[in-house]
């Protein structure tokens, strides 16, 4: 079964909110950003042990961005958003007769990290030439998109 893309956003880790996390170890609450980046098992024994006498706490200073990174990199494995094209062909479909434009399909699409509007451009020129989407105008002059 696959998650939405809002699902997956959601489920994300953030470094600045496990570092947070980290910080409770001051108080003797070692191990719960183990438990955040979902290290259950390190996190029961941080916790129990005080974060290994505060010595594995203080390591995970240095390591939390890789564990942020892991966390997050098992989301990748279990499927993330769709592709850019499936995801315009989709957009196209939704939006029937209407179209959509340019700046529909960036406020619309869950893009990946790093993707810009020029590549959803090229893109949409290659759904074009591939006839998998037509161009035309709209009512007020704006050119859209839509499903041949």
């Amino acid at each position: 079964m696959r998650s939405s893309p809002r699902l997956l956003n959601a489920e994300q880790r953030n470094l600045a909110l496990a570092y947070g996390l980290w910080a409770l170890g001051f108080v003797g609450v070692c191990g719960l950003h183990r438990f955040y980046n979902r290290k259950p098992l390190s996190g029961a024994l941080w916790l129990l042990t005080l974060g290994f006498c505060f010595v594995g706490q203080l390591v995970d200073l240095w390591l939390m961005p890789e564990l942020v990174q892991q966390a997050n990199a098992s989301l990748l494995l279990r499927g993330g958003p769709p592709s850019v094209e499936r995801q315009l062909v989709q957009l196209a479909r939704r939006c029937g007769e209407a179209g959509f434009t340019l700046n529909d399909a960036l406020l619309e699409m869950d893009l990946p990290l790093g993707v810009e509007s020029r590549e959803v451009r090229d893109e949409i020129e290659r759904l074009l030439h591939a006839q998998l989407l037509d161009v035309a105008n709209d009512a007020r002059g704006r050119v859209i998109y839509r499903e041949p």
